[in-house]
């Protein structure tokens, strides 16, 4: 049992050490669709990695979304969970960026691969999550299926970004 806590620790000091992966190269055959709110059209970019420590669960979200001249949203988003039921994780390709007021940012993609703790396949899932950028920062849990597929942000729930962060340019 020791063996496997140290090699949990290990993995997540080294993924939180690692930068976006290369994987996450926008892939052609996903559309972008165009973000739809007049606020979307003054900032341009969301970019960084939020790491969320708590107590009995590591998560790690790191976005690059940016909306094109067009409208058209473009980037990647990848998710590490490390928890007691094991390791889940994902990378996608951005498909729509929404900015709110107060530094709420929407961001919704497909996902182009990955897998829940469990192992269940994610790919081609359509995924959200919310980033609270003003302040304390927080991101949500990702939401997945059709309900992600609109660009109305993640779940309810959130946790704190305990290190790192995201800008909004």
């Amino acid at each position: 049992m020791r063996r496997a806590g140290l090699l949990a620790t290990v993995t997540m000091t080294a993924l939180l050490t690692l930068p976006a992966s290369p994987a996450l190269a926008a892939s052609p055959a996903i559309p972008a669709s165009p973000a739809t709110t007049a606020a979307a059209r003054s900032v341009h970019s969301v970019h960084g990695a939020g790491v969320s420590s708590l107590p009995d669960d590591t998560r790690r979200l790191s976005v690059e979304g940016r909306l094109d001249g067009d409208g058209a949203a473009r980037g990647k988003l990848s998710f590490t969970h490390l928890s007691r039921s094991g390791l889940a994780r994902f990378t996608a390709q951005v498909t729509c960026v929404q900015f709110k007021a107060e530094g709420r940012v929407e961001v919704s993609g497909v996902v182009l691969r990955g897998q829940t703790a469990g192992g269940t396949a994610l790919d081609g899932q359509p995924v959200a999550f919310t980033l609270d950028t003003a302040g304390a920062q927080h991101f949500s849990l990702p939401k997945f299926g059709a309900g992600a597929a609109g660009c109305g942000g993640g779940r309810p729930e959130t946790v704190p970004v305990t290190q790192g962060g995201f800008r909004v340019r």
